[in-house]
């Protein structure tokens, strides 16, 4: 439903500066300046925000719904195990699995029973890392025995090259071979090296993703690897904290910044896959305080605009403080995902944080100054 045009014309506007001076008088002498917070050397955060500090009306970052897939991590020690929990998270309502497996012949213990066109599968550990050709060639034989074309196969290999010693070659081989027999999946994994702990790193964190990413694309073209497969091929991993509005503007200025190295690399312009999981350092001992911050976590990632959101369980790391056994954490950290996605309709809307002025000042701020940094150190 359209609003009429004159809809708010009995409202007088009110410029920024006659709020201040009303919030100045509320203040009862109280310095405003108190009400801003200074998060690093460069971003100081403004407490109220006006259409004054953005003169030309923002656009939402897309038009497209922000869905996302709803993922759970297995690890692969006892693969009978693990496959009974990734078969429990499915029939629970987990859309995608991430499988840690250190062992290639673990593979089809683990995908017993587990139709894989029908969810997203992400693979992790020393079997990926090692040799990730050989990996795909694995799930390809498991799609060929379920009579699933490969093009269906939906996911990525969470293969981060930069962390090891990098064959070049093989990198190069690998996302072609990808990209012609595996096109729903992604095989290059891009992490910031640098631990994510509290907002003052926000800005930090992001020049580091953007140098990873943009190095992959600088040494990849040196070695003949063209930039338009590298770039098609990467998924970003990012951490969230439990600073809500931060990590809202964070994602989104970090899904703006890798437009900006796209087009300076004249690559055909696509918002990054983003893979979101939570920081460790943002849960504590009290088990029940994780599990009420793990809903707001999972807020500011989804409004972020996660592709990928892992909701860690309330007890990971914890387990042994924990009254109730881990299918009850993990169906928790499920559930979080499915109240926002299915009862609260976050995935129905396209960019919801847009037209925040707060929120839309705090992502250019985040954008601008990591953007400066990031152009102008090595």
């Amino acid at each position: 439903m359209s609003l009429p045009a004159d809809f708010f014309a009995e409202f007088s506007p009110v410029s920024k500066a006659q709020w201040l001076e009303r919030i100045a008088k509320d203040l009862k002498g109280k310095p405003l300046d108190e009400l801003y917070w200074q998060l690093n050397e460069d971003i100081r955060i403004d407490p109220f925000g006006h259409p004054d500090d953005q003169p030309n009306p923002p656009q939402p970052l897309t038009e497209a719904p922000a869905n996302w897939v709803i993922n759970e991590d297995v690890q692969e020690a006892d693969p009978r195990a693990a496959n009974r929990q990734a078969l429990e998270a499915l029939a629970f309502g987990a859309e995608g699995l991430c499988f840690s497996v250190s062992q290639l012949e673990h593979l089809p213990a683990l995908l017993e029973g587990i139709y894989l066109d029908y969810i997203e599968l992400f693979f992790c550990g020393k079997a990926v890392e090692t040799a990730p050709a050989a990996f795909l060639n694995a799930v390809a034989e498991a799609a060929r025995r379920q009579g699933i074309a490969l093009d269906r196969l939906r996911g990525a290999l969470l293969y981060d090259p930069a962390t090891t010693t990098a064959d070049w070659r093989y990198l190069g081989e690998l996302m072609r071979y990808a990209q012609t027999d595996f096109p729903g999946y992604r095989t290059l994994s891009v992490q910031s090296d640098m631990p994510y702990e509290e907002p003052a790193q926000a800005v930090q964190n992001l020049v580091h993703l953007l140098r990873r990413g943009n190095e992959y694309l600088r040494v990849g073209a040196e070695r003949g690897i063209d930039p338009a497969l590298t770039a098609s091929q990467m998924l970003f991993r990012i951490q969230v904290g439990k600073s809500y509005y931060v990590e809202i503007a964070r994602l989104r200025a970090f899904r703006l910044l890798w437009l900006n190295v796209l087009n300076a690399w004249q690559l055909p312009l696509a918002y990054p896959v983003l893979d979101v999981r939570f920081a460790p350092a943002a849960y504590t001992d009290e088990l029940y305080t994780n599990m009420v911050r793990a809903t707001t976590m999972a807020m500011s990632a989804v409004l972020g605009g996660a592709n990928i959101l892992t909701v860690r369980p309330y007890d990971a790391g914890r387990e042994h403080q924990a009254q109730y056994p881990q299918t009850f954490s993990r169906r928790i950290a499920r559930n979080v995902q499915h109240l926002l996605k299915l009862e609260s309709g976050f995935a129905e809307l396209a960019d919801p944080a847009a037209g925040s002025y707060f929120l839309e000042k705090l992502t250019i701020q985040f954008a601008g100054t990591a953007w400066k940094h990031f152009t102008t150190s090595g």
